[in-house]
Formats: C-alpha cells, sequence, structure tokens
C-alpha cells in the first residue's frame, strides 16, 4: 500500500499536465483571435458600407446639381430669345389679330426667327401662333403654304384659356408637320387692353437634351431624368420612350420633393423600371421642373459586397488555421493573396473615382484650355455676387481677342488652337488666383475679379491684360499678333444681376472694339440705350429691306489729267423712315453680322445693273462687295444681275478691300478668277491700310488699285503721304495696273495726283454722290470736261 500511494500522487509522465493545459490556452487564445478577426472584420465593413453609401450620395447629389443648373441655363436662354421676340412684338404696336397676321407672317420675320436661334444648338424652333392656334410665323420655313394648327395642344390652350398665366412649359410633344417630339415653352400675347393675340413659343429639342443626358451617364445602371413637377417625365437617359410626356408613372419616391420645389436624396424603388435605387433630386429654381440622377442600390454596393466576400473567406480560413501551425501557414499565403486582390479591387475603385472626377470636370471646364466654361463662371461669378451684396466688390472683364480670325484663317484651326492656349497661358500669368478664367467659345474669355477695392482695380487689370497680350506670339516659328479688347462691368455699381453683369460687359466689349480695339472700356448706363437702338436696326433692315427703303447713289468717276467722266461708283443708303438718309457705316456691319449682306448686296448688283444699263455705253460702273459676299453664290449672282440688265460684262468693275484676301483661301482666288472669266473688272479698294498689300497684289493681278483717302487727305502736307502715294502709282504703273484715287476734294489734291501719274480719281472735286434723277441730268448734258468748281468743301 506504501508503494502505491506515491504512484498515484505523482505523474508518470512530466509533460502528462502540460499537454492539456496547453491545448487549452491555444483554443482560448485561438478562439479568442477568431472572434476579435470577426468583431474587426464586422467594423470594417460596416465603415466601408456606409462609405460607398455615402460617396454614392455625394457624386450624385454633385451630378444632379451640375444638371439641375445646365438644365435651368437651357431655359433661361429661350426665355430670354422670347423675351426678345416679345419686344419685336412690342415694337410693332399691333392691335388686332388681323395686324398680328400681317405683320409676323413675313419674310423678314422667318429671317429673324432663324437668326435668334441658330445660336441655341438646343432650340429646334421658334414660331409665332394667332389667336385661333393657327401658326404664322416659324423658323422652319416661310411662307406658311398649308395652315398648321397648335389650337389642340396644352401649350397653346392652357394660355389662352388662363388670362393670368404668362407661360407654360409643355412635355415633349410631337410637332404639327415635323412628327419630331420636342418640350415646348410658350409664353402668352396680349394687346395693350388685354385682349389674347396669340402666343411666341420655342420647341426645345428632346433629342438633344437626351444625347447630352447620355454623355454626361455615371455607366450602366445608372439613370438620369427631367421631371415636371407634377411627376411628368420630360426626358431620360436611359430612353423611356413609353412614358415620356405622359402621366405620372406610378407612386414617386420624390412627389414631395416635386411638389415642394426642394432637393434632396433618397433611396426608393424606380417607378420607371422598377429597381431598387438611390436617387438624388435637384429641384429647378425658377422653372417647375426637377432633374433626377440615379444608381441601381445593387451597382453601389457590388464593390462592397466582393469586400465582404473576401471578408469571410478570411475568416473561414483563421477558423481552419488555428488548430495547427500548418494550416495557419496556408492561412498566411491565402491572406496574401487576398491583400492583393483587395489592393486590385482599391485601384479599379480609384480608376473609377478618377473617370467620375474627369466626367465632372470636362461638366465645369473648356477641353482645350482647361479653363472654366460658361457653366462654371455662372457659378463663381453668383458667389462674388452674393459677396458684393454684402460689399465685397467684384468686377466682370470680357476678352475678345483682336485678330483671332486672321490667324485661323490664314494659318488653320491647329494654330489657331495653339494659340488659343499661348493666350491662355498668358492670362494666367496676369491673373491672381483667387480670380476666375473662362473660355466662353471662339475667342471669347471673361475674368471674374474679387476682393475689387475700386472700380480703378479693373482699369488695371485690363490695362495688364491688354498689355500681356500685345505681345507678338511665336506659333512653331511664325510670329503674330492676338491683341485684346476689353469691356468691364462692376457690383455692385452696374447691378447685382450675374445676368445683367454679363451683359453689360459684353456692351462695354463692343463698345471698346468700336473704339479701334486693342483697349477697355467699363459699361456706362448709356451703353444699353445703344444696344436697344442697334436691336431696334436690326428689326427695321429686314423690314427696310422688304419695304425698299434702301436706294442707290452714285458718285462719279474721272480720268486724269482731262477730268473726262469715266463711270460711277455705286453707294448704298437707307432711306429710314424715322433716322433720315443712313450711310452704310451705320447698317452694313449690322446686315453682316444678321446674315442680310447676302440679299442686300444681291439687290445692290441688280439694281445698280439695272440702272447703269440706260448709261451711255462708254460709262462704267463700280460695285462695293463683302467679304462676306465670297460665302455665297457670288459669281452666279453677278450673272444673273448681268443678264437680267442686258449689261456688257465690260463695263462692271467689283470692288473688294484687302479684308477678302486677309481670309484668302483657294475657293477666294477662284472666285476671283471666274469673276474675271466673265469680263469683270477687279478693283482693290483701300489699298494701303492692311497688312501685306504688296503681297496681293503679287498674289492676283487686279484690274485696278484704288488708293485710299487716308493718303490723299494729306497729299501736299506730308512728305510720307507724297512717297506712299507716288510708290502706288510707280508700282501700278510697272504692273499694268490702273490706279484711281478717291476723297479728292481740293485743286492741289488732283494737281499733285495728276503730276505724279495718276490715272482717275473720284471725290466732291468732281461731284457728291448724286441720285438717279441727278445722274440722267448730268448725263444729259456732260460732252465736254467735268468742270472745276472754286473750291471743294470737305
Amino acid at each position: 500500500m506504501s508503494n502505491e500511494i506515491p504512484m498515484l500522487a505523482s505523474p508518470a509522465h512530466p509533460d502528462a499536465d502540460w499537454l492539456p493545459r496547453g491545448a487549452r490556452w491555444l483554443v482560448i487564445s485561438g478562439a479568442a483571435l477568431f472572434v476579435a478577426a470577426c468583431i474587426a472584420a464586422g467594423l470594417l465593413l460596416s465603415h466601408l458600407h456606409r462609405q460607398f453609401n455615402a460617396d454614392a450620395r455625394r457624386e450624385l447629389g454633385n451630378l444632379a446639381l451640375v444638371l439641375a443648373r445646365y438644365t435651368e441655363n437651357s431655359f433661361r436662354s429661350v426665355e430670354l430669345l422670347e423675351d426678345g421676340l416679345l419686344e419685336m412684338v412690342g415694337s410693332l404696336n399691333i392691335r388686332s389679330g388681323q395686324e398680328f397676321d400681317e405683320q409676323l407672317s413675313t419674310l423678314g420675320v422667318h429671317l429673324d426667327l432663324q437668326a435668334r436661334i441658330a445660336a441655341l444648338v438646343h432650340v429646334d424652333a421658334a414660331f409665332f401662333a394667332n389667336a385661333q392656334g393657327i401658326v404664322v410665323a416659324s423658323s422652319r420655313s416661310w411662307p406658311q403654304t398649308a395652315a398648321a394648327s397648335i389650337a389642340d395642344r396644352p401649350y397653346f390652350e392652357v394660355l389662352r384659356d388662363n388670362p393670368g398665366r404668362r407661360r407654360y412649359l409643355a412635355p415633349p410633344t410631337p410637332g404639327v408637320r415635323s412628327g419630331i417630339r420636342n418640350i415646348y415653352l410658350t409664353r402668352r400675347i396680349d394687346t395693350a387692353d388685354g385682349r389674347f393675340l396669340g402666343v411666341v413659343g420655342a420647341a426645345l429639342s428632346l433629342s438633344e437634351l437626351e444625347a447630352f443626358l447620355s454623355r454626361i451617364a455615371l455607366g450602366a445602371g445608372s439613370a438620369i431624368g427631367v421631371w415636371r413637377r407634377d411627376g411628368v417625365l420630360m426626358a431620360r437617359h436611359p430612353p423611356a420612350d413609353a412614358i415620356i410626356g405622359g402621366p405620372p408613372p406610378g407612386n414617386l419616391g420624390f412627389q414631395d420633393i416635386l411638389q415642394r420645389g426642394e432637393s434632396g436624396i433618397y433611396r426608393a424603388r424606380s417607378a420607371v423600371d422598377g429597381e431598387d435605387r438611390i436617387v438624388a433630386a435637384r429641384a429647378l429654381t425658377d422653372y417647375p421642373v426637377a432633374v433626377t440622377v440615379s444608381r441601381r442600390g445593387d451597382d453601389v454596393l457590388a464593390l462592397w459586397r466582393r469586400e465582404a466576400g473576401y471578408t469571410a473567406a478570411a475568416l473561414l480560413a483563421l477558423a481552419i488555421a488555428i488548430p495547427g501551425v500548418v494550416l495557419l501557414g496556408i492561412r498566411a499565403l491565402r491572406s496574401r493573396d487576398l491583400l492583393e486582390q483587395a489592393r486590385t479591387e482599391v485601384r479599379v475603385l480609384e480608376e473609377q473615382r478618377r473617370s467620375q472626377a474627369q466626367i465632372a470636370h470636362l461638366a465645369h471646364h473648356d477641353p482645350l484650355t482647361g479653363l472654366a466654361n460658361r457653366l462654371l463662371l455662372r457659378t463663381r461669378l453668383d458667389e462674388a455676387v452674393a459677396r458684393a451684396r454684402r460689399g465685397q466688390a467684384c468686377a466682370v472683364l470680357c476678352l475678345d481677342l483682336d485678330h483671332f480670325k486672321d490667324v485661323n484663317d490664314t494659318l488653320g484651326h491647329a494654330f489657331g488652337d495653339m494659340l488659343l492656349r499661348a493666350v491662355t497661358e498668358r492670362i494666367r500669368t496676369v491673373v491672381r488666383e483667387t480670380d476666375t478664367i473662362a473660355r466662353l467659345g471662339g475667342d471669347e474669355f471673361a475674368v471674374v475679379q474679387t476682393g475689387v477695392d475700386h472700380p480703378d482695380d479693373a482699369g488695371v487689370l485690363a490695362q495688364r491684360l491688354i498689355a500681356a497680350l500685345g505681345v507678338p506670339f511665336d506659333l512653331d516659328g511664325n510670329h503674330v499678333m492676338a491683341g485684346v479688347s476689353i469691356g468691364i462691368a462692376v457690383a455692385p455699381d452696374d447691378g447685382l444681376d450675374s445676368n445683367q453683369l454679363l451683359q453689360d460687359a459684353d456692351m462695354a466689349l463692343y463698345r471698346a472694339k468700336s473704339a479701334g480695339r486693342g483697349c477697355y472700356r467699363f459699361f456706362e448706363a448709356e451703353m444699353n440705350a445703344q444696344a436697344l437702338l442697334r436691336r431696334t436696326l436690326q428689326v427695321d433692315i429686314r423690314r427696310g429691306l422688304q419695304a425698299g427703303e434702301f436706294e442707290l447713289f452714285y458718285q462719279p468717276q474721272v480720268s486724269l489729267p482731262a477730268r473726262r467722266l469715266t463711270g460711277f461708283e455705286a453707294l448704298l443708303r437707307w432711306r429710314h423712315p424715322e433716322r433720315g438718309l443712313l450711310t452704310p457705316d451705320r447698317f452694313v456691319p449690322l446686315a453682316e453680322d444678321m446674315g442680310l449682306i447676302l440679299p442686300l448686296g444681291e439687290w445692290v448688283l441688280t439694281q445698280a445693273c439695272a440702272e447703269a444699263a440706260a448709261w451711255p455705253t462708254d460709262k462704267k460702273l463700280a460695285v462695293n462687295l463683302s467679304p462676306v459676299q465670297f460665302t455665297g453664290s457670288l459669281v452666279e449672282t453677278v450673272t444673273t444681275a448681268l443678264q437680267a440688265a442686258g449689261l456688257d460684262a465690260a463695263r462692271l468693275e467689283l470692288e473688294v478691300t484687302e479684308t477678302v484676301l486677309l481670309r484668302e483661301t483657294e475657293a477666294t482666288l477662284v472666285t476671283l478668277h471666274r469673276l474675271r472669266g466673265l469680263g469683270v473688272a477687279i478693283a482693290l479698294d483701300d489699298f494701303g491700310t492692311g497688312y501685306s498689300s504688296l503681297g496681293y497684289l503679287q498674289r492676283f493681278p487686279f484690274d485696278k488699285v484704288k488708293i485710299d483717302r487716308t493718303f490723299i487727305r494729306s497729299l501736299g502736307k506730308s512728305r510720307e503721304s507724297d512717297a506712299i502715294v507716288r510708290s502706288v502709282i510707280d508700282l501700278c504703273d510697272a504692273l499694268d495696273m490702273v490706279t484711281i484715287a478717291e476723297g479728292v476734294e481740293t485743286e492741289e489734291q488732283r494737281r499733285i495726283l495728276t503730276a505724279q501719274g495718276c490715272d482717275e480719281a473720284q471725290g466732291h472735286l468732281f461731284g457728291r454722290p448724286m441720285t438717279v434723277p441727278e445722274i440722267r441730268d448730268l448725263l444729259r448734258v456732260q460732252i465736254a470736261p467735268l468742270p472745276a468748281p472754286p473750291q471743294a468743301s470737305a
């Protein structure tokens, strides 16, 4: 017994108690490790879940804001268009439905509608409809060969039946004739005493809007919608043609947001496609419209689910690895692979975020220069104006390059783009980082200058910009001049409305360009009156062309030294019913801007040839051409005018300015040679005032060269003018070209020109511009040379 008791009290092996304790420790440690890993994984997945949702909501909210502003700007541009059309109708003082039909169904109104929507790519058409719903004028066609009625369309009925309602936004509706669905924004037109006359409307292109939405969409599974506040779907990407323009598609989760005009982000099942979506809704400020941007909930959390799968796999591997070191090693290897996969997923996610950031950047910046676009400029200007309301002034500077078109036309568009990028870098060296630089399109830029202590601060910035851009640019070895003209508006002095400030700065820019370019001008209140006059003249030009208010005067041209009458130059005048007789400098630039110079130039050629046909056959006719006429069918126009008048082509002389050759293209030279082929003479007008006059004489063999009046005015008083005139006459004599001096007003000028060998002359010394009856009287008695007056006045 004594031998057995110690055996029961002492262990047979030293490790017998250690193995159970060690195993229990491993199990407890492994379990603790596993529980800790589960808790960490849960926290991580919870954080990632919140992060993915927050990122998606922020991204959708930002994009909804951008699209809402784009949509609001689109509607606002249409309202500005309709404001101008209502102003035009008001100027006509229409008092009855009959006057409405008569005065708005003209070619002039049709052309005006076309011109006004030319720059609005999202506007498909503009139109006027009378009180019976009959379309009397449209930008699409003229004349209205068959009556088109919109009397049954909501965008007409609502305004007709509700006198207190001034405008109406209609969902996509098929056009009466085209059948193309467009969004219609219409405005009511009343007489002065409140009687309904009709509507003015604009059709916003649904296809253009949906194409824009497709370019902005975030990819597969995303959707963008434009809704009216009553729940009617106006446009969508992906398209949903079956419900576009119809009643609200079921229960809309954002119905309250629409009706209250608020914005928000929520999760709901889509009433359009039944998908569970995260939706960002943004209501427009000034229009009963909201924009929604959404993504499927599954797409938003797809990466999170993959992360959860990887985490679960890691936990399973950890559970398997706890019993032994071998499995622990396998888990370590597996963890390494999982980590690499996780890194790959993170890289993919970052690439997607970079792509989305690039989309957001493109929505706010000009792709060529990287500068802010109109949308971002408007945002920054709104912010600056808000600060100006609190006392911190700001300024808007509108910039226009003086010679960009010359570079584009002579060197090509690639060099034009190169110049725009170089100009951008120059502007950046002058403007502070806190200010905003934007490219508005073409060669137009704008700067929002903040923190303006005094309006002179804006003038100092403008002077620095003019100096910086006045230095020649080196474009791959081509030295070109850009130059810049600048218009300035200052807030709060010139107002606290962003749209008005931009318009004011643009008017000041127009004044700077009119002052000779290369300068700046501040906005002044009287510029509004001048802008109104300009718009009034634009309307009047169309009316005047139809009403036959334009007429031709003729100035004699004589040979030297004999003073023998050789012909007449046709000079266009406008006998305005209110403003009297206007010279071309008052209306030709407007006609060129409006695209009316082609019909006006065609009328001049036809009328002048018809009147010249009655002159003696040795008397020639000179007619000026606008550079814009070279973009049309000029040769056919000249041919038709000669044939209709029965005028010998050898009696017609066409005068072109150096501007035509400054824009020289192969087509321009072909046109000039075709005109010469008709037997018509070609004269170079205003010689010596351009950039490379001698080169023009080499590139095209002119029949006649006209010495500009600026040199003739200083004859006998300036050695430089005497030398230039003598050189031109000698050069043309060597090239077998006739020289004619314009603006000859004194006997001393005539004597010097005769002594230097000038062939012909015209000016007040020989006769002022004459009417057709005066020409007949002169030709009836003109046998001897024209007498010299004692002294012609200037």
